[in-house]
């Protein structure tokens, strides 16, 4: 009898087993698939450009991620007031909204910019601005902004 009881017993361990080994290998391919869905997901782009007029430079480095956008930017005035700031934004179509906010003059200032993307050139437009309720300047009417710089792509460094 005890000879039974055992081989039962051997049969049920070796039934546990299979079922441990089997469980493994689903999650396995779960895990897998995971990846290659993870690996699926939209790239992240870095880009940068640059404009300068005699000792004057403006920079900007932007990481996009599908319509999401952030960067940072540095306008280096000479003999003027400088600001370097971080972007953070949305792509619509070839427009870049983004806010920037920077220090100037030690204090800390936020304001919306749109930069328009056109082929190796990035251009900053500009308008009239006003304050919003949060004291964030804005683009008074966006749709009459002009170019006010325009910088060609380089190589982030």
């Amino acid at each position: 009898m005890k000879k039974v009881y055992f081989l039962l017993f051997m049969a049920l361990a070796a039934c546990q087993s299979k079922k441990t080994e089997t469980a493994s290998s689903d999650s396995t391919t779960v895990s897998a698939d995971t990846v290659a869905t993870t690996t699926a997901t939209v790239a992240e782009e870095t880009v940068c450009y640059e404009f300068r007029f005699k000792k004057d430079v403006t920079s900007v480095k932007l990481i996009m991620k599908g319509d999401s956008v952030r960067g940072e930017m540095s306008e280096l005035l000479w003999e003027k007031d400088s600001a370097t700031g971080t972007l953070k934004g949305k792509k619509v179509g070839n427009d870049l909204i983004v806010d920037y906010d920077y220090v100037i003059e030690g204090s800390n200032q936020v304001e919306e910019r749109i930069l328009r993307m056109e082929g190796d050139k990035l251009l900053v437009m500009s308008g009239e601005l006003m304050e919003d309720k949060s004291g964030k300047l804005k683009m008074k009417d966006p749709a009459k902004a002009t170019v006010s710089e325009t910088l060609v792509k380089v190589k982030c460094q």
